[in-house]
């Protein structure tokens, strides 16, 4: 059931506060700039690869979070939880650095991605990419920390806030190695547990960095009380949860014109998603075979990629994988029913958890 759209005031606020984390952004990405020059000037392609992939799209939805969070806990908008915001932001940019490489992807936000952009010349251009690419992911991660840290509000609120931050950061974390154990030892393709497995995947990848996380750090900037931090939690779980699984859809049916992603790379892969855990569930044993057949063979034709999309649709598994984020998402409206936050941030919740679950990029 989708929610009614909030207030235009409220969607004003909302890209008023889009608009200023990214001229923070900015602003940090010049100072640290300037810093870099004179340490190593041929380090400023990683800062200029950090500004590159920051301005060539994304949602702003973790910062969004954040900031309703903030709201929501008797916060008011100030530029200081802009700054906590970009730190938010920053560290998704670090993340898909990261991700990445570890995917080897070919495609990020409608262009290669930096690995491949960092590879440079040379035999071992590839090896020098990765490389590249993880230290710009590493310098992002600093920056993130750096805009945390000093974005203004009491010492003692931005400590707890940062436990929070830290938390989110070590579920992110624990989520995707899990994804590449799960991959690479294909744990959980066994048709009792594979759902299991790849919900347990899609909470701790998503449901703490995306959506919990940045909620709990506005929130504890705004010293929120405990039933507001707990409420939050709350609606925060399941949509992170839902947040990650229709990522995955879009990984293997989105318009990579408009997603920006290349939608071969799970298959590929041989993630263990929840497409994947429901295809073996829901179909018959030649299903399964060519699933077992083909999942993670980086070789594979087009034309063979192309029938593990069809076993995904066909037996159900895409419509089974849908409707399991519909029902997310209605769990996280109405637990967010039950928090006593004013009205303005209440609507916008709801509202992002229908463009989290509903969403084609």
């Amino acid at each position: 059931m989708q929610a009614e759209p909030s207030s235009p005031d409220g969607g004003a606020i909302a890209e008023s506060f889009r608009r200023r984390v990214d001229d923070e952004v900015e602003r940090e990405l010049a100072a640290r700039r300037d810093q870099v020059a004179t340490l190593a000037p041929e380090a400023l392609a990683l800062i200029d690869e950090i500004a590159r992939l920051f301005r060539a799209g994304g949602k702003r939805l973790r910062p969004l979070f954040c900031f309703w969070g903030h709201l929501g806990g008797g916060g008011v908008d100030g530029p200081e939880i802009v700054r906590a915001g970009a730190g938010v932001e920053v560290l998704h940019v670090s993340a898909l650095m990261h991700d990445d490489v570890m995917d080897r992807a070919h495609l990020r936000r409608g262009a290669p991605p930096s690995f491949r952009l960092l590879a440079g010349p040379g035999a071992d251009r590839e090896s020098f990419g990765q490389a590249a690419a993880i230290l710009a992911g590493d310098l992002a991660h600093a920056l993130a920390d750096e805009l945390l840290t000093e974005c203004g509000f009491a010492p003692e609120r931005v400590v707890r806030a940062f436990g929070h931050f830290h938390e989110m950061r070590v579920q992110a974390v624990s989520g995707q190695f899990l994804d590449l154990v799960s991959a690479r030892e294909r744990i959980g393709y066994d048709p009792s547990a594979g759902a299991a497995r790849a919900r347990r995947v899609a909470g701790l990848k998503s449901g703490s960095y995306s959506v919990t996380g940045p909620l709990l750090v506005g929130a504890t900037l705004a010293g929120a009380p405990p039933e507001v931090l707990n409420g939050l939690a709350a609606y925060g779980r399941p949509l992170g949860e839902a947040f990650q699984l229709r990522d995955d859809v879009l990984g293997t049916f989105g318009d990579p014109a408009v997603t920006g992603k290349d939608r071969d790379t799970d298959i590929l892969e041989g993630k263990h998603t929840m497409l994947v855990a429901k295809s073996r569930e829901l179909g018959d044993d030649s299903a399964r075979r060519v699933l077992d057949e083909r999942l993670g063979r980086r070789d594979l034709p087009a034309e063979e990629i192309e029938e593990v999309r069809t076993i995904m649709r066909v037996s159900g598994a895409l419509e089974s994988t849908l409707e399991l984020v519909r029902e997310l998402a209605e769990l996280a409206t109405a637990q967010l029913a039950q928090v006593p936050l004013a009205p303005a941030a209440s609507a916008a919740l709801a509202e992002l958890a229908d463009q989290v679950a509903f969403r084609d990029e």
